[in-house]
């Protein structure tokens, strides 16, 4: 007599099923859209401390409000109208000189091949140093395209910038917006749970963006002027790859050191290059002991190590946008299993 299992799937299950599909591949259709959103969020959880401060100060919301949003199209025109200019021609001249480049540091590793009485004339005749410099020229070359992708693509152009601006203002024109906008959408019973969430994620993501950008600028200045006190060309340009490289935890420092040992090289030879290469460990060295204790504290509360995969994962799926918002998003689900594991203990 044989066993026979029968497994039956109701009509409720199908349809739920295809539902979550549809929703799933909905989803994924309109990402960038979301992304945009995401970004909206981000922003509006770093304004809305300044604001209260404000309004704590009898300041009318509405007043603190354009304040704020004054302050920021300050700062970022400022940004783009002290720096574009000056990267722009650096960019510029790094293209005309990089050919002059290739040939000196060409010659410098042929020199280094022939030093020694070790070296082998099979050894001295290989193309070892031109492969090198043709790696390391495609390396510079995709870098270099990358982080102008990055940074053209943030918004998907001045369209989607103003429309992240335009959610953002709508998120922080009323008090606690966004955590009205999410319990309208929550069934009565969760809705406790799903303000303190809210909150826990704006707040957590408002230490984050704030922290980072000030330690982004205070990296950026300090390399800037070492680079500077060397009298290394670019220095700007550098500066500026080592400002956005922090956001990556460890490797950050190392990738953006990378192009201004590079160049320190074929500017100066080995010398230059040694003290490039001391400077930016001087640099993460005051960074890692002193400058994130005392900025990031532990506002995010992640593993250097979830924060790398977390970009990869990104970078992944989402490309330059998908990397940029790594963070948050596991920051927002970090604090999401933190708050729920609180709730259920509770319930």
């Amino acid at each position: 007599m044989s066993n026979k299992t029968t497994i039956s799937i109701s009509t409720d299950t199908i349809i739920r099923t295809i539902l979550i599909l549809l929703a799933i591949a909905f989803l994924y259709v309109i990402k960038d859209v979301l992304a945009l959103i995401f970004v909206a969020v981000v922003l509006s959880s770093a304004f809305d401390p300044l604001i209260d401060w404000l309004q704590a100060r009898k300041f009318p919301r509405a007043l603190s409000i354009i304040g704020v949003y004054l302050i920021f199209f300050l700062v970022i025109g400022g940004a783009i109208f002290l720096l574009a200019k000056p990267i722009g021609q650096e960019i510029k001249d790094i293209s005309r000189v990089f050919p002059q480049y290739y040939k000196s540091i060409n010659e410098g590793l042929t020199n280094l091949q022939n030093f020694g009485s070790s070296v082998t004339e099979t050894e001295k005749n290989s193309p070892v140093s031109t492969t090198s410099i043709t790696d390391i020229a495609s390396s510079i070359s995709q870098a270099g395209t990358s982080i102008f992708n990055a940074l053209t693509s943030i918004f998907g152009g001045i369209l989607s910038f103003f429309m992240v601006l335009l959610i953002t203002f709508y998120l922080t024109v009323e008090e606690e917006g966004m955590k009205r906008l999410i319990q309208n959408m929550t069934p009565d019973r969760h809705r406790p749970y799903v303000a303190q969430l809210i909150v826990k994620i704006q707040r957590r993501m408002g230490y984050w963006l704030r922290g980072q950008l000030l330690l982004s600028l205070i990296v950026f200045v300090m390399v800037y002027i070492g680079l500077l006190i060397m009298n290394v060309k670019y220095a700007l340009l550098l500066a500026l790859l080592a400002g956005i490289f922090e956001i990556v935890p460890f490797l950050g420092p190392w990738i953006s050191a990378i192009p201004g040992i590079f160049f320190a090289f074929s500017q100066g030879g080995l010398d230059k290059a040694f003290f490039v290469a001391v400077l930016y460990l001087v640099v993460q060295q005051i960074e890692n002991n002193f400058i994130v204790p005392k900025v990031m504290g532990k506002t995010t509360g992640l593993n250097p190590l979830v924060v790398i995969i977390a970009i990869l994962v990104g970078a992944r799926l989402g490309g330059a946008i998908g990397a940029l918002l790594a963070v948050p998003v596991t920051l927002a689900l970090t604090v999401y299993f933190e708050t729920f594991r609180e709730y259920k203990k509770q319930s």
